[in-house]
């Protein structure tokens, strides 16, 4: 398969859906149990940002892998919520060591620099985002550029606050799981927690034009996030839960009790109670849809060297 064909997005991988079947740009397919493509699909103002030409595999990783911090910034409702977050807890910062695990840009950094950080580590393994970072932040006597793997990266004091926003559309399906792999023990992890939160509608409400009824019923066992419009759309019962330190990769869910034949997930990033980001809400994690074809279902994630497998699959019903 042709360099073009495949986009690797941390371990996740996805199918690419064509538009003017699915209504968005690009919709990423999670085939059960099955993974058929490692998917890297980049918006910025609705526009999908793909590198089209032949490029040495190892270049074409680190350049679309920096793309993605693009889309991710441009979710101006994710970076607001963080910087609240951040602000919410500057007593915790000021005068603390800090680290951001896996820095990007380094806004983050750079806000925590900003907020009286006695030192912050940016911590960032693409070579590109690296040095994007490493300029950005020159000029804060307090920071530190690292290029690393967080998972190696052995800090040389103690860690008060470590920040982090390595959760997927479905909490786990990216790299979250790292945290529990550090070669260190923070003190303050910022946010704390998150929850894939689910849902079920009548697909009468949903389908259109361009997602048909006809075309649903092709998704059997397949979650596809972006499928339909994010807006309006409430989160109803907890699926996962993750905590630092208390991660859980599998779960069965019951889900007799409500209505409707079409079955969606949701993120929530919480820290103190608070929710931080809700998917919909910050654009950088969407809803994730499938047909419902039973009542009880099962959902789990396998951790690999990096990136996470996502297993779906209902227990009764066909598949």
């Amino acid at each position: 398969m042709n360099n073009q064909a495949v986009f690797f997005r941390k371990g996740r991988l996805f199918y690419t859906i064509c538009k003017s079947i699915l209504k968005a740009l690009s919709c990423c397919l999670y085939l059960t149990g099955t993974y058929l493509l490692n998917s890297k699909d980049f918006y910025q103002k609705g526009c999908m940002m793909d590198i089209i030409n032949e490029l040495p595999e190892k270049r074409f990783d680190e350049l679309d892998d920096m793309l993605a911090f693009i889309s991710i910034y441009d979710d101006e409702n994710r970076t607001r919520a963080y910087f609240e977050m951040l602000e919410s807890n500057r007593d915790d910062i000021k005068g603390k060591v800090c680290l951001e695990a896996g820095c990007g840009f380094g806004l983050i950094s750079e806000h925590l620099a900003r907020l009286g950080a006695k030192k912050v580590y940016a911590v960032e393994m693409n070579p590109h985002l690296f040095e994007i970072a490493k300029q950005r932040l020159a000029s804060y006597k307090n920071v530190q550029v690292i290029q690393s793997d967080i998972l190696d990266f052995r800090p040389p004091e103690k860690i008060d606050v470590l920040v982090h926003e390595l959760f997927g559309q479905l909490l786990y399906d990216e790299d979250i799981f790292t945290l529990d792999r550090l070669k260190f023990e923070p003190g303050l992890v910022l946010p704390e927690k998150a929850v894939l939160m689910g849902g079920c509608m009548d697909s009468s409400a949903l389908v259109d034009e361009s997602v048909t009824p006809e075309v649903l019923s092709k998704l059997n066992g397949a979650l596809v996030s972006g499928l339909f419009d994010d807006e309006d759309i409430g989160l109803t019962f907890p699926v996962l839960n993750w905590e630092f330190g208390k991660s859980a990769f599998q779960t069965t869910c019951d889900i007799s009790a409500y209505p409707g034949d079409v079955l969606y997930f949701g993120l929530q990033i919480v820290h103190s109670d608070n929710v931080i980001c809700t998917a919909g809400v910050c654009s950088n994690w969407s809803f994730v849809w499938t047909p419902r074809i039973g009542d009880r279902f099962e959902l789990s994630f396998q951790p690999g060297n990096r990136g996470t497998n996502s297993c779906f699959k209902w227990i009764t019903g066909k598949q």
